[in-house]
């Protein structure tokens, strides 16, 4: 086991000596400026539940799986001291998340200074660390992306480790094995990290073959053509009116096309061939395989067994198609890597020479991932009844209504690329953010006016060129950029932070929330530190008195962010307590005036209601940590028969919530007003509609 270099002993010290103030802190911080996030609650309180014995559930009634495995897993015995103190985990808690969080800077640190370099290592960790902004989204959620960040980057760390050294010694399948079950740790931390896996494995097992640049990067190509063809054609609202279709055709590319791509040559290294072979191949192939789709997915239609596909949207996509395939082919070109082999294997020579490693090595790390993620998923359907956590189901249903409480589908190009800065639909923040907000400043005199579709196009052409400039200034030192970002793994991460934002948006999905957003954030620190890295080697790295400089720079930048960092936590987590009284939750004294010991009570959220009320049993109606019984409820329109029969006599929400959709006026004419508290009533629910 590596030991701690002194960088790393500085910073478990700093950050841990500012996370041990806070945990010591008064017992109202955490509710009140820490653990603010209401879906923690829903964690915790199912946690406490299941150590008690009560089994997976919320409100101790219905059974419910609306939460991401290993992390449930992590807060059980957390939580299990709740019995004692209902504070006391969460100071446990807040220490666990801060081990999370430095055990995923001290790897960023080792992985950015063997890839790139020791100062942008340092930057990495230190900005990983005492970030606000990392703070707020990822640890003080008390939600499952601290465990998930980790197992990312522990996976990228032993994947630079093997990278660095499979050339010269063949990696055993024991290591192979180990990546495997490192990605489903990550795939359990998060389930939609599964993505990022399986391209993961790609990368691994192909590791030496050009098929691992270019296979993850075509799988997006194959998709994208789809989506642009439809969205071209029918625009954004008109394509979720046909997005069944959109996934069928999605599905027959990728099994057609790719064998296609991979017999047609596609997977050599562009720089090997002739330029004219490469295109010739291109156009073939693309010709090729989207004839093939055009013709099944036709037949299919007039037999009456697929939905009808526009012929334009058909052509389309070949086109787009055969852009995308050349986009990629010259960026690879253009990065090729000089000292590579110039060989050309045919494809089939080359299925002959490593099918059985291949085969055994995909065999173990597939094996590993897909064996344990269909037991999980079959033990959901035994217990829950649904195969996937119902929370994900119920957000997907939400999807389908062009206007709800919870907001709808990405409704705009932005959005459906998730580059929508300050909405639930922007996966790349604070980046986004802050490119939306400096090109405004030259752009437009009035900044406050309505985000604007022609500002949306607007943006969208800056980050267009932006990633241009950030090319050109890679390939001011291209040899020094493609090794890293062959050993930090990029491409496997920007593969599977485009699958899982397309994941969510090919079929609409509402109520995205910020720390969904886990590859896509190593994914832009990790390029921002490369580039950061070759300003250095460009500006500063040429004489001794530059360097020492560079030294400065960093030590300032880490001592500054460090010491914001300490003063956001002195100010938030007081020792000042409040006056003797003052409750964790201000509604929850509310709600115990005004009702009985034993009443079951509905709330549209309610996570921390629920974990704080004494003697009370807090229903969650959203659905979000509810049962898969009532989640078809509610979709049968019969949600509020359900609650009824299962003893809830009493619902804490605003009315005006309940009479739109998801709801559908549901609880119409059966709630009887009590009293209301800040924006929302307590009512009496009745056992019928009245008349």
């Amino acid at each position: 086991m590596k030991r701690l270099a002194w960088f790393e002993i500085l910073l478990v010290i700093v950050f841990m000596t500012i996370q041990f103030y806070a945990a010591f802190s008064d017992a109202n911080n955490f509710p009140s400026t820490w653990f603010i996030r209401d879906d923690a609650y829903y964690y915790f309180k199912v946690a406490q539940n299941i150590s008690q014995g009560l089994g997976s559930t919320f409100d101790g009634i219905n059974q419910t799986n609306g939460y991401h495995p290993l992390w449930m897993l992590v807060t059980i015995p957390v939580f299990a001291l709740a019995r004692f103190d209902l504070i006391l985990p969460l100071r446990v808690l807040l220490i666990v998340l801060s081990g999370f969080s430095l055990g995923t800077a001290i790897l960023l640190y080792r992985l950015i200074s063997g890839a790139v370099s020791p100062p942008a290592g340092m930057l990495a960790a230190m900005y990983w660390l005492f970030s606000l902004y990392i703070k707020f989204v990822y640890y003080k959620t008390g939600l499952e992306s601290g465990i998930a960040l980790f197992f990312i980057v522990l996976f990228l760390y032993m994947s630079y480790k093997m990278e660095i050294g499979w050339r010269k010694m063949r990696p055993t399948l024991r290591q192979i094995a180990w990546l495997g079950l490192v990605a489903t740790l990550a795939t359990f931390s998060r389930l939609d990290l599964v993505f990022f896996a399986a391209v993961a494995g790609i990368w691994i097992v192909f590791r030496a073959a050009p098929i691992r640049y270019l296979l993850p990067l075509d799988i997006l190509a194959v998709i994208a053509s789809v989506l642009t063809a439809f969205i071209a054609r029918l625009g954004i609202l008109g394509y979720y009116a046909v997005s069944a279709s959109a996934v069928i055709m999605i599905l027959a590319g990728l099994v057609i096309k790719i064998p296609v791509f991979y017999f047609y040559n596609l997977y050599q290294r562009p720089a090997n061939m002739k330029l004219s072979k490469t295109l010739q191949n291109i156009i073939l192939a693309t010709a090729i395989s989207s004839g093939i789709l055009i013709v099944l997915l036709l037949a299919g239609t007039a037999l009456r067994i697929l939905p009808t596909f526009s012929r334009a949207i058909l052509l389309l996509d070949a086109l787009f198609t055969l852009g995308f395939l050349l986009l990629i082919r010259a960026a690879a070109y253009v990065f090729r890597n000089p000292g590579a082999s110039l060989e050309i294997i045919p494809p089939l020579d080359q299925l002959k020479e490593h099918w059985k490693d291949w085969l055994t090595e995909g065999s173990i790390y597939y094996g590993i991932l897909g064996g344990l993620l269909s037991i999980y998923m079959l033990w959901n359907k035994l217990a829950f009844g649904v195969f996937s956590p119902v929370s994900g189901d119920i957000k997907r249903w939400w999807g389908t209504f062009a206007i709800n409480v919870y907001g709808g589908p990405a409704k705009n190009l932005l959005s459906f690329l998730a580059l929508n800065p300050q909405t639930d639909f922007s996966a790349w923040e604070p980046f986004a953010t802050s490119l939306r907000d400096w090109s405004e400043k030259f752009l437009y005199q009035n900044q406050d006016l309505a985000y604007t579709p022609l500002r949306q196009q607007n943006f969208l052409i800056i980050v267009a060129v932006t990633l241009i400039i950030f090319c050109i200034f890679l390939l001011l030192r291209r040899k020094q950029s493609v090794r890293a970002v062959i050993q930090t793994g990029l491409i496997p991460l920007l593969a599977g932070s485009w699958l899982q934002i397309l994941s969510y948006n090919i079929t609409g999905y509402a109520s995205l929330k910020e720390w969904y957003w886990l590859t896509e954030q190593i994914f832009s620190i990790i390029i921002t530190i490369v580039l950061v890295n070759i300003f250095f080697d460009l500006v500063l790295n040429r004489w001794a008195i530059t360097r020492f400089l560079m030294w400065a720079l960093v030590a300032v930048y880490g001592f500054t962010l460090a010491f914001n960092y300490w003063e956001d936590t002195r100010l938030q987590m007081t020792y000042s307590p409040p006056p003797p009284g003052t409750p964790y939750v201000q509604v929850v004294p509310f709600l115990e005036s005004h009702t009985q010991s034993g009443d079951v009570i509905g709330m549209t959220g309610g996570g921390n209601v629920g974990y704080f009320i004494r003697n009370r049993t807090i229903v969650n109606m959203d659905g979000l940590i509810n049962s898969n019984e009532y989640f078809q409820a509610l979709k049968n329109g019969t949600g509020s028969d359900y609650l009824y029969d299962k003893g809830m006599r009493y619902v804490f929400a605003n009315p005006d919530i309940l009479s739109a959709n998801p709801y559908r006026g549901q609880y119409t004419n059966r709630l009887q007003p009590i009293i209301d508290w800040g924006g929302k009533d307590l009512m009496r629910l009745l056992p019928k509609p009245i008349q």
